[in-house]
């Protein structure tokens, strides 16, 4: 029988990898705390002390926040389980536990404006409210944390592997269009 498997590179270790080009670093971040609330999305950000929520290249801050996802549903992130019970809530909204259901990348460094411009055709000076948008062909929920050139990009766990491929062949990482321009280039392995 065929084996497709085999034409497709093994997913990263998650825990450890990275890319660094000259002005750009990506990781994962393992263990980050997701949930998808749907319907009276106020009462649950004013419930649990959350402030506005991001949209598109908006700029998070600290280690709880609210992202918008689309009209009446955001990612809460950060919150614990034990402070944000799943199921149907009487105030008017639905939680659902996303827990490894997608992996978060973040983009840290000077080039994270390169890579917003070769990823997305989002104009970064006139970003959307949701934050939920095509993001290398893939829909992703794209915003800045802490800072803006701190990029975290929420991609389905089953299509992270993919968007690591594209990633590690854009100039910005490549190791020939890093020779090619001067700048250094590294794809950490794990140690093994």
């Amino acid at each position: 029988m065929l084996d497709n498997s085999v034409k497709w590179k093994p997913e990263p270790d998650w825990n450890c990898a990275r890319l660094l080009g000259r002005a750009i670093e990506v990781r994962a971040i393992p263990g980050l705390t997701q949930h998808l609330v749907s319907g009276d999305i106020d009462r649950f950000r004013e419930r649990h002390g959350l402030g506005e929520d991001v949209g598109a290249l908006g700029l998070a801050r600290g280690a709880r926040y609210a992202v918008r996802v689309g009209r009446d549903r955001l990612l809460a992130v950060g919150l614990p389980a034990t402070e944000c019970a799943v199921g149907w809530h009487d105030d008017g909204y639905g939680v659902t536990a996303l827990g490894s259901a997608q992996r978060v990348l973040e983009a840290h460094g000077e080039g994270v404006r390169d890579l917003v411009a070769r990823a997305t055709a989002l104009d970064p000076g006139n970003p959307g409210p949701c934050a939920a948008l095509q993001f290398c062909g893939l829909t992703c929920s794209v915003y800045f944390h802490g800072d803006t050139q701190t990029l975290r990009v929420h991609v389905e766990r089953g299509l992270a592997a993919y968007l690591w491929e594209w990633l590690e062949c854009q100039p910005l990482f490549s190791s020939e269009a890093a020779a090619r321009e001067g700048e250094d280039f590294i794809l950490e392995e794990c140690p093994a």
